[in-house]
């Protein structure tokens, strides 16, 4: 009876799934901060099983040691997390409930990771099936929508009166599976042929040129020759990249605050026409973000200035005529548009250091794996497309984002599932 009753759950957990990875796609265009919610309805056959917190939880702290790289960059993560709390106190907004930003889909996505690892190979050829489908859907239709300049979106409420909002929720759209995309390709390697993972990252490059956010354009770009790279030297490739994102991390303050700003709107302004000018504004206008949020975040050392406070440094920072721009803006937005640079103005250097742990511990259990070349692949090519999007338009507090790194992650598991079976 017991077994039984194992059965009908398994089925009916493997059939969430299906009807998950058939609302990614819509969620991706219509919604993408519903990304997060999706992680956490696919997280529920995992948290429903005892064996979840058992085998998860309980290998981990049986016999807790650093020397094991799974441990400590849990241990890293939970120490970042524990830190974002306790800036919660001295930060001027005051909200030492922002470590759920990050603790909560790290857990969620870990526990999708866990339930997909457990799979029978039936099971994992289907449910591969179906997230390639989602993300070759979910492409499809972000291209649509970039030619037609938004058509479905414009077609639905709500209306808005200006289509500039919706093609900006498209260009986040193409950001939230653009990591999901080499997972997706890796999957298609096993299930159909190599052809047909050319053409689903064709489809990525495509979604990605037809919405306006430069920032997909490269980080896919990117992510393509990370992955290319790993086919052939899958070690060096995940090393060589996760040493380079360790180091801009921990220069990130030093090098923005030297970024020559008043250099590069002059000439800027002596060399570009109106046109190219207004085009280019918010990359300008990003270099002064930067440069300000460098200089800043050396002075909140060592200790940083709290979670959060890029939103209340907002109210009184000063202004900066940015070429091409219609009005003066803001030398800092609501974020710093760049991760690294938030660690160290708001959480810094103890932020800054567990980070980096994070990072390190987690590639060496990556490299201690017997990854096959194509899920090597699936790797570098998403964790460099998340690196180009963190450092150039990401914030920690954007919760879809740090989904959007657990989507690819369980891509990631499922592709190994594949290989391993």
């Amino acid at each position: 009876m017991a077994a039984h009753w194992r059965d009908k759950r398994d089925k009916a957990s493997r059939r969430w799934f299906y009807a998950l990875f058939f609302l990614l796609p819509l969620t991706a265009v219509f919604g993408h901060r519903g990304l997060a919610p999706w992680l956490l309805l696919a997280s529920l056959p995992a948290f429903a099983r005892g064996a979840f917190w058992q085998a998860a939880f309980g290998k981990l702290f049986d016999n807790p040691s650093l020397d094991d790289s799974k441990f400590a960059s849990f241990a890293a993560l939970l120490f970042l997390c524990l830190w974002i709390f306790l800036s919660g106190f001295w930060s001027p907004k005051g909200d030492p409930g922002m470590f759920f930003y990050v603790l909560g889909p790290a857990l969620v996505g870990a526990s999708i990771i866990w339930f997909l690892l457990t799979l029978t190979r039936e099971w994992a050829w289907r449910l591969g099936q179906a997230f390639l489908w989602a993300l070759v859907a979910g492409m499809i239709i972000l291209a649509f929508e970039g030619v037609t300049d938004g058509l479905l979106r414009r077609l639905l409420p709500p209306n808005e009166p200006s289509s500039e909002r919706d093609i900006i929720a498209l260009g986040r759209g193409v950001t939230a599976l653009a990591p999901a995309l080499f997972p997706a390709a890796a999957i298609a390697v096993r299930q159909w042929s190599r052809t047909a993972a050319a053409f689903v990252l064709a489809l990525g490059v495509a979604a990605a040129a037809t919405n306006d956010v430069l920032a997909n354009v490269i980080a896919i770009g990117a992510g393509l020759v990370a992955a290319f790279m790993a086919i052939s030297a899958q070690r060096f490739t995940l090393r060589l990249i996760g040493g380079c994102a360790i180091a801009l991390l921990l220069l990130a303050p030093f090098l923005a605050s030297q970024i020559p700003v008043d250099a590069i709107y002059a000439s800027a302004q002596k060399h570009l026409s109106p046109e190219v000018l207004a085009q280019a504004s918010s990359s300008l206008h990003r270099l002064a973000i930067w440069k300000a949020a460098g200089v800043e975040a050396l002075s909140c050392q060592p200790f940083g200035c709290g979670a959060d406070y890029a939103r209340m440094w907002k109210e009184t920072a000063p202004m900066v005529d940015v070429p091409g721009a219609r009005v003066e803006l803001s030398v800092i937005p609501i974020h710093p548009h760049n991760v690294f640079l938030q660690l160290w103005l708001e959480l810094g250097i103890p932020g800054v250091a567990a980070t980096a742990a994070f990072i390190w511990f987690g590639l060496t259990a990556l490299l201690r794996a017997h990854l096959s070349r194509a899920v090597g692949a699936a790797i570098a090519g998403a964790f460099v497309a998340i690196l180009i999007s963190v450092m150039v338009e990401g914030s920690l507090w954007q919760v879809w984002r740090l989904a959007a790194m657990a989507l690819a992650a369980s891509g990631v598991a499922l592709a190994h599932m594949l290989e391993k079976r």
